[in-house]
Order: C-alpha cells, then structure tokens, then sequence
C-alpha cells in the first residue's frame, strides 16, 4: 500500500502544534505569575514600546492576534490599569493613538526580561544556532504560505484577550 500524503505532513503538523501549545501554555503562565500579564497585554505593550512609545489603535490591531473589537476592549482594561492612554491623532480626527505610560514602560521591561529567559532557556536547551535559522526559516515560509484572514478566530481571540 503506498503512503498517503498524510504521512509526510502529519507528524509535523502535530509536533509544530504540540510545541506552539506548550510553548503557549509556559509563556501565559510565567508572565501571569511573575507579572499580571496576560500574553495579549504584553503583547500590547511590547507593540507599543517597539514602535517608539505610540501606534495608532488601527495599526496595533494590524500587529497582534485581535480583532479591532477585542483590542478595543483590551485597550479599555489597560487604560484603566494605567498601562496605556488614549489620544487623539492631531491630523485625523477619526483615528486614536495608543500611548504607553511610564508603568506600561516599566512592567513590559521586566516581563521582556522573563521572556526572553524563558525563550532561551527553552530554544537553547533543544536548538542550536543552525538549527533555530532553520526554524526560523521554515515558519516564515509557513507564514507567508498562510492567509492572514482567519474565518472564524473568535475563540483564539477570546483566549487571548484577557
């Protein structure tokens, strides 16, 4: 019986999926405990602290795994948390800025540092530097290969904005 395509694909799909999930799951549960962030808001803040300190909201949503409705929503809880401030956009009037503040600043600096930890400790137990350009590699022609319109992502939006 010949193989079935199946057989060249599946054991990676499930070995990609299986490592996402668990990389997911530590990385969610670090920041949480040593931080009070949900990777969603950190994924906020370093947007914003890489961009220079403030993005236009429309952008910011373009960047992250929400929707505009969702990083609404998680923009609202950050703001009332005092990581991030609103602002209007002086050339368009329909447009918002989304600004970091100084605690936004300070606590995406430290969970970066956990981050980054937990990614080296993580990749460099199991990769070596060939290794990690070659994953690297892959899923950025995974990614492009991929379309970026998702048809029903509310359930991984919901997950992740928290």
């Amino acid at each position: 019986m010949p193989p079935n395509d199946e057989d060249h694909w599946m054991p990676a799909w499930l070995a990609l999926v299986r490592s996402y999930t668990r990389l997911w799951d530590q990385l969610e549960a670090s920041l949480r405990h040593e931080h009070g962030l949900s990777i969603a808001r950190y994924d906020v803040l370093a947007q914003l602290e890489m961009a220079g300190g403030q993005v236009r909201l429309s952008e910011l949503a373009a960047s992250i795994l929400l929707s505009p409705s969702g990083l609404s929503k998680l923009v609202d809880r950050m703001e009332a948390s005092a990581l991030l401030t609103r602002n209007p956009v002086p050339s368009d009037a329909r447009s918002t800025f989304a600004t970091i503040t100084p605690r936004g600043r300070a606590l995406v600096a430290s969970a970066r540092r956990s981050h980054h930890q937990l990614l080296q400790q993580t990749f460099g137990s199991a990769l070596d530097n060939r290794d990690i350009a070659d994953l690297t590699r892959i899923t950025r022609r995974l990614a492009a290969s991929t379309p970026t319109a998702r048809p029903d992502s509310s359930a991984r939006e919901n997950q992740v904005a928290t």
